[in-house]
């Protein structure tokens, strides 16, 4: 007999996945109380009672799919597996999650612009390690020593790459002529990225 895994979720993390999910489908201003509440299955007062209000579960859910975007920096501190290969997958990990929620990264992008709450956790987390975890991996790869600025630019060109094609959305195939929304065309493109960071 297969499981329903929603059915072993809280309440509110029903509702954070609902909204995501419908902040990604539907963009946030046509995300409501209502449809929140039906594609999660509880009731419309579950919502006022774990959050108060919709933009308090707009905020929530956007914090949490910041938090899952953090995770994808686990990737650089396996220290068993090669430095260019925690790299592909710490790249791999990232891409696939901004398409999950395509709407929510670019909204997430635009808060970051905006330094609202939302995204001061990123922030910080990027200034107190990610940036640092990041540095750590492609030094240990490559030989040719740069300097600590030129470094943290090809990171941000390699920041660049990643949300590019996101923010571009359905008009890169038309753009760039392949599918970032197919895996393997993601993952050659992926490849390349790292190829330009680690080329010093």
């Amino acid at each position: 007999m297969k499981i329903n895994s929603q059915n072993n979720l809280t309440p509110k993390k029903k509702i954070l996945d609902a909204t995501l999910k419908l902040i990604g489908t539907n963009g946030i201003h046509h995300t409501t109380c209502r449809k929140i509440a039906a594609m999660a299955d509880v009731n419309l007062a579950a919502i006022n009672y774990y959050f108060g209000s919709k933009d308090t579960v707009i905020n929530e859910a956007l914090k949490s799919f910041t938090s899952t975007l953090m995770s994808s920096f686990d990737y650089l501190d396996d220290l068993n597996v090669p430095p260019e290969e925690r790299i592909r997958n710490f790249l791999r990990s990232y891409a696939d999650y901004t398409l999950k929620y395509p709407d929510v990264f670019r909204n997430f992008i635009e808060q970051v612009l905006h330094e609202s709450a939302a995204s001061f956790e990123y922030i910080e987390f990027m200034k107190q390690s990610g940036l640092h975890k990041l540095k750590m991996s492609v030094q240990a790869v490559t030989r040719t020593q740069v300097t600590e600025t030129e470094l943290t630019m090809k990171i941000f060109q390699m920041y660049s790459s990643l949300e590019f094609p996101v923010l571009v959305g359905n008009k890169m195939k038309i753009l760039a002529q392949f599918d970032y929304y197919d895996q393997d065309s993601r993952y050659k493109y992926l490849d390349l990225v790292l190829k330009s960071l680690l080329n010093t």
